[in-house]
């Protein structure tokens, strides 16, 4: 399965835009710290990484709503 490298846009309408794809992580992560490190150094979030079998997978599971993780008490 591919890694897909996309934009992520979170403002009032999520997006994404697709930027490159991957067959090995190595090569995926070199991208994303690259562009992380060039175009977005204050916003880490803005491009992520995403395993998945095809390009609509990958954009369902990037754009998917997750909840917070709970914190137990020792976490505080």
């Amino acid at each position: 399965m591919p890694y897909f490298v996309f934009k992520y846009q979170d403002n009032k309408f999520r997006s994404v835009d697709h930027m490159e794809t991957f067959d090995t992580y190595k090569e995926a992560k070199i991208l994303l710290k690259d562009l992380r490190k060039e175009k977005s150094p204050n916003n880490p979030d803005a491009y992520k990484v995403v395993f998945a079998e095809d390009m609509l997978e990958a954009e369902m599971l990037i754009l998917e709503k997750r909840d917070a993780p709970i914190l137990r008490e020792w976490e505080k």
